[in-house]
């Protein structure tokens, strides 16, 4: 029951995110270079990322098959991505720069979308 309704919730997630960054890239790239030029928005979003990866590796740590295994790997990855953002902020930073490129931005809404949309059918 809570790999659905997290399903569900991360679904909703993806697939609005992906959407927006497909439709305003330029938004979202200006958006994300503001971010990552103040530490304390930093901070916060990998604060919002291990937050959210904790309760999904709580509530969802099945490494199974199919839907529960999905729901698990992408709380782990927020989990992990939270994490380096706190202890390797410059790094980050410049991950970050290199995905807000135009192209690759694009490309990973486009992903986004589909991993939402997959998650929502499942």
């Amino acid at each position: 029951m809570n790999t659905i309704v997290i399903a569900q919730i991360l679904g909703i997630f993806f697939a609005l995110v992906g959407i927006s960054i497909v439709i305003r890239s330029k938004a979202t790239a200006a958006a994300m270079e503001e971010s990552v030029q103040n530490k304390g928005i930093l901070w916060l979003w990998g604060f919002l990322a291990v937050l959210i990866g904790a309760v999904i590796v709580v509530l969802n740590n099945m490494w199974t098959s199919g839907l529960p295994l999905l729901v698990t790997i992408i709380g782990w990855m927020a989990l992990i991505k939270g994490a380096f953002i706190f202890f390797f902020p410059d790094a980050s930073v410049s991950l970050y720069r290199k995905f807000n490129k135009g192209g690759v931005l694009v490309f990973c809404g486009v992903v986004a979308l589909i991993l939402g949309l997959v998650l929502l059918y499942w």
